[in-house]
């Protein structure tokens, strides 16, 4: 019997379309301050002195796209979902664990500080990521008749 939690096929395709956008827009308001005008909202926190009180949600934007773009990719079924494939997808899954543990134990041990803060911000998405490299990659090796590692 299959019991599966996972998204119709058509939200994989939706998170395809939505990645590059998405993390485009990260970059530019991470590293060139782009901001949309029309997510600045006023009054959101305390204005201090020389400070004002708006807030722009570009960035928050941007990191939600990403996330729900990967998550619908990571998580939607395959035109033709089986029992082997919910067996690749499990494997693929245990091993981005293993991966982005082991990446998060090594980043704690020689990343300080600001550094360390950063690459937790850009943590958010290694699991997805690893998760979905991994799937495609077998699923590819899979459909070429190489056996799957």
């Amino acid at each position: 019997m299959l019991t599966s939690y996972l998204l119709p096929h058509k939200y994989q395709r939706l998170g395809w379309v939505l990645l590059p956008l998405s993390v485009l827009l990260l970059f530019l308001s991470v590293y060139l301050e782009y901001e949309i005008s029309w997510l600045e909202i006023e009054g959101i926190r305390e204005a201090g002195f020389l400070e004002d009180s708006n807030e722009n949600f570009t960035n928050e934007l941007a990191i939600l796209g990403t996330f729900i773009s990967l998550f619908l990719i990571a998580f939607s079924k395959e035109k033709e979902e089986d029992e082997y494939i919910q067996k690749l997808r499990l494997e693929s899954l245990l091993v981005a664990f293993y991966i982005y543990s082991g990446v998060l134990i090594l980043s704690t041990l020689f990343f300080f500080g600001f550094l360390y803060l950063e690459f937790l911000g850009y943590n958010l998405f290694l699991l997805q990521i690893l998760f979905i490299v991994r799937f495609r990659w077998v699923m590819y090796r899979q459909k070429k008749g190489i056996f799957a590692i």
